[in-house]
């Protein structure tokens, strides 16, 4: 296992699967901070935690925002560990890695931000450019693949 520390590339992705996963756990608090300030509860039991809260079957416009946030934030993440991954593991170049992971990084930052503040065009462009380096490195990995 020590020696896969060797790699650069497996250094680059272990740093951007920490802050895509701290990213996550944001938003998770994200969702329960704008339910609290909301004062809206799904579960009954926590009625005693949010002094003034009411249950309510469906959420608030702004508790949806941030749910749909982190949700795009996971559909997107989970592809990013596997391939990312795999990529790494072809023993790319440290700048080819940096330029992939860290895109793709910056990017699902942005499109968060971009998503909790309701900011079009830059969302979507935010959205593609991360796929567009998600692609890059899936082309990376099967061309790595069939090589073999």
């Amino acid at each position: 296992m020590e020696a896969l520390w060797q790699f650069a590339a497996i250094k680059v992705y272990a740093i951007v699967a920490v802050a895509l996963a701290l990213q996550s756990i944001a938003l998770a608090f994200g969702t329960a901070a704008v339910r609290t300030k909301r004062k809206q509860i799904v579960n009954p039991e926590d009625a005693a935690v949010v002094k003034g809260g009411k249950v309510d079957a469906l959420d608030h416009a702004d508790v949806l925002r941030v749910k749909r946030a982190h949700q795009n934030l996971l559909e997107n993440v989970v592809p990013f560990y596997a391939v990312g991954l795999l990529y790494a593991l072809t023993n790319p170049s440290a700048l080819g890695a940096q330029a992939y992971f860290y895109t793709f990084l910056g990017t699902r930052l942005l499109h968060s931000v971009f998503y909790l503040w309701g900011r079009q065009p830059f969302r979507t462009l935010a959205f593609v450019v991360g796929v567009l380096a998600l692609l890059g490195m899936c082309v990376h990995v099967l061309r790595f693949a069939v090589a073999l």
